[in-house]
């Protein structure tokens, strides 16, 4: 009988809190304003047949309601990265976003949308402010004792990943959230059971990858990240429980 992995431990060939530079493409460093590199994970753990490794990022934007909402008039959004849902695309082993990085609304190239919102501009930097903070205290707090830990709380350990690999339930939140192409399937009609799959441009499923609550690494964050991979095109892609 097989056991069930401690995600308390950091997985075999984890990297937690992977630099920046590892993360993302060398002309996108500045992603890492908005998204924290949590976890960098080899791909075989998930499916024996993919390799290299996947990152597992968390949005700092929102301080309320969901991530790249406030762009969402912006016609910066694109059919990977829109409301609650952000893509990347594999360039050696680093992520390159889909689309524009303005779609984070306290992007630098947004300087000049912001003049009519000054307040809320003021709020979300200090959400980041706070946020990061949380993230650089975790991370040395992990650095030091080997484990994860929210600080804030004390010093007890919680799961680097929650779920890793296998299906998903199509009743989970995120996939109601906002309107994203998806490939769902009956289970059990009996029970109503259902698996979901999101749909890439190209009409292929997105594996799920691993899922994980965003405040295990920080104070606050999504109450889960789910991560999916589509490795014939070798696309990254993000979506968020905020239940």
């Amino acid at each position: 009988m097989s056991s069930t992995p401690d995600f308390k431990q950091l997985p075999t060939g984890a990297v937690a809190f992977p630099e920046p530079s590892a993360v993302f493409v060398a002309d996108q460093q500045g992603l890492a304003r908005h998204l924290h590199p949590l976890l960098s994970i080899d791909a075989s753990k998930v499916n024996p047949e993919w390799s290299g490794q996947l990152h597992l990022l968390s949005p700092l934007e929102p301080y309320e309601g969901l991530v790249g909402e406030l762009t969402e008039d912006w016609e910066l959004h694109s059919e990977l990265l829109k409301t609650n849902w952000i893509g990347f695309t594999l360039e050696n082993g680093r992520y390159r976003l889909c689309g524009d990085p303005r779609y984070f609304f306290l992007d630098e190239g947004n300087t000049q949308l912001h003049e009519g919102g000054p307040d809320l501009q003021q709020e979300l930097l200090e959400h980041y402010a706070e946020q990061q903070a949380a993230f650089e205290a975790n991370r040395q707090f992990y650095r030091e004792h080997g484990h994860l830990a929210r600080t804030d709380w004390g010093s007890d350990p919680v799961e680097f990943i929650d779920t890793l690999g296998g299906e998903l339930d199509a009743r989970a939140n995120w996939v109601e959230t906002v309107e994203f192409p998806m490939d769902v399937v009956e289970v059990d009609d009996d029970s109503g059971d259902s698996s979901v799959w999101p749909l890439s441009p190209a009409g292929r499923r997105f594996q799920h990858v691993l899922s994980v609550p965003g405040w295990h690494y920080r104070s606050a964050g999504a109450d889960r990240i789910v991560m999916f991979y589509e490795p014939v095109d070798g696309l990254v892609l993000f979506t968020f429980d905020w239940s």
